[in-house]
């Protein structure tokens, strides 16, 4: 028996965790899961509590639309303080990640419509590819500590805003209009890198 946490699992990981979701021998609390975009977990971005409090508000809502758990039980949940929890909220909100109605005693919670087209989830997504193309070529340690500070800066603020304005007002002839953009994202990361790394990384 003292062993029994040593053993090594063989189940695929998704298999395994439907059946940790349904095990029910000792108590049916929590039973289920929730599906979770990789898009979102890995989101750069967002904090790691971002993350934790938008998939919690996400299990809540299951199978419905909306949810209005407390402050406090989003901050049992996360294992924060309730003040954090409501700066957090706050910041999702802002970066239009949630969508929130005050119309309750409690807050009510909603996610936003196309949040695949969302540009946090798109800019992330365009990082991720970047790096996957010179992760290689660099120190892995410097090139987190540059991704970074690349999403600190004014200029990835600035393409995130552009993708949040063609998102709000789009128009027919934007079909492509995100692709410019990220395009554009793109070659910067380019340049900025070989401004970091200029001996270590060739980037086409």
């Amino acid at each position: 028996m003292k062993d029994l946490w040593l053993k090594k699992n063989n189940q695929a990981a998704n298999t395994y965790m439907d059946e940790v979701s349904r095990a029910n021998q000792f108590t049916s609390h929590h039973n289920g899961y929730i599906k979770a975009p990789v898009k979102i977990l890995r989101c750069i971005g967002l904090s790691a509590f971002e993350k934790l409090i938008l998939m919690d508000l996400i299990a809540y809502m299951s199978d419905k639309t909306l949810c209005y758990p407390t402050i406090e039980m989003i901050a049992r949940d996360v294992g924060c303080s309730s003040k954090s929890i409501e700066r957090h909220i706050k910041e999702l909100e802002d970066k239009k990640m949630i969508l929130v109605s005050q119309d309750r005693k409690n807050n009510t919670y909603y996610l936003p419509n196309y949040l695949h087209y969302h540009p946090y989830l798109l800019m992330s997504e365009k990082t991720h590819e970047f790096i996957g193309s010179v992760r290689k070529q660099v120190n892995e340690r410097e090139l987190t500590l540059w991704v970074r500070g690349i999403v600190k800066r004014d200029e990835f603020k600035a393409f995130t805003a552009r993708l949040q304005k063609l998102h709000e007002f789009r128009f027919p002839t934007d079909k492509f209009a995100e692709k410019e953009i990220l395009d554009s994202y793109a070659q910067f990361l380019r340049l900025e890198l070989a401004k970091r790394f200029p001996s270590d990384v060739n980037v086409q």
